[in-house]
């Protein structure tokens, strides 16, 4: 039986304010947008609650992304500036409960470079990661899910990337793609180097090796991994352009669909925000990778921070099937 679980979206933002409310001595969070709105307001309460009572709280947001998610849902300035100032007070609001709350993101030599896709919360030995959730309304809204597992040796792995996260931000740097072995298989993590995208590559090979491949992303497949599962038997999901949230997205989608001559076999018009890849082997066994990672070759040539999880954890795979049969699959 798998030490992990899937939550969805909504179970995740329930259960981590239980969490972080039994939290003893540490949390740290990171996420591409983390804002306090009615979805979330409960969890920046706990996140006081948890500070206030002298629990480490270390917080670290993507401030390019957060910036261009709420100026690309509204083309109102007064709209971004009410958005603006209410940021900045929670982010305020946090400080003063004795939280450390980071923006991350200094520009390198692209405007997506070092940006932190990452997802993940831990909790003293509660990690919540490899699923893509943000924790604003749309992020807790969309066809989204992240796992939990207790598993102290790996909150504490954890814990040292998220530090390595925030001092390489600081000191303005990326650091090499790696792995390490855990519980159920092996953590995947892009540094934000450019041209380094070990989860990528994963995702690549394994393909190349399978007799089946299921595709599940918010975006079409880019690059090598477009063209390998064009040559095999595949079940590609991905958003219709009509389904994205904002011109930008929807052009992204319209124009790697059209060059890469994929499809798309998702015909939901709830937003999918999941991401994750099924490979069904010749012998028989299945691997999975899940994580923030959308299985787009420019996440890896412009050095975009990630983390998946590699796994053959049978637990794990088949609850991710179920997700694709109850959540992206028609009915």
């Amino acid at each position: 039986m798998t030490s992990y679980k899937l939550l969805t979206s909504s179970e995740y933002a329930n259960e981590l304010v239980k969490s972080i409310d039994h939290a003893d001595n540490r949390i740290d969070m990171i996420a591409l947008v983390i804002r306090e709105d009615e979805e979330t307001a409960p969890i920046i309460d706990a996140l006081v609650r948890a500070s206030k009572r002298g629990v480490t709280v270390t917080i670290g947001v993507d401030i390019y992304f957060t910036y261009k998610e709420l100026g690309l849902r509204s083309s109102r300035r007064g709209y971004l500036r009410d958005q603006l100032r209410r940021m900045r007070a929670t982010r305020k609001r946090l400080r003063n409960a004795g939280a450390s709350v980071h923006w991350l993101g200094q520009f390198g030599a692209t405007l997506f470079s070092r940006r932190t896709h990452t997802k993940w919360s831990i909790v003293d030995d509660t990690v919540y990661s490899f699923g893509g959730v943000n924790l604003y309304d749309a992020g807790i809204t969309n066809i989204d899910y992240m796992f939990k597992t207790t598993d102290e040796r790996l909150a504490e792995r954890m814990r040292a990337e998220h530090e390595l996260v925030i001092s390489t931000d600081r000191a303005g740097r990326p650091y090499p793609s790696h792995s390490f072995g855990a519980k159920g298989g092996a953590v995947l993590v892009d540094g934000g180097r450019m041209f380094d995208s070990l989860i990528y590559r994963r995702a690549c090979s394994l393909a190349e090796q399978a007799e089946r491949v299921v595709y599940v992303s918010q975006y079409c497949p880019t690059g090598r991994l477009a063209h390998i599962l064009k040559r095999s038997q595949s079940e590609i999901y991905f958003n219709r352009w009509q389904n994205a949230n904002d011109k930008f997205s929807a052009m992204l989608i319209r124009i790697s669909s059209w060059f890469h001559g994929v499809e798309t076999l998702y015909e939901r018009d709830h937003y999918l925000h999941a991401k994750f890849m099924l490979f069904y082997m010749v012998d028989g066994s299945r691997i999975a990778i899940t994580g923030s990672h959308n299985f787009i070759a420019s996440n890896g040539t412009m050095g975009t921070r990630e983390v998946a999880l590699e796994t053959r954890d049978s637990g794990i795979i088949t609850q991710l099937e179920k997700f694709l049969s109850r959540h992206v699959k028609s009915d």
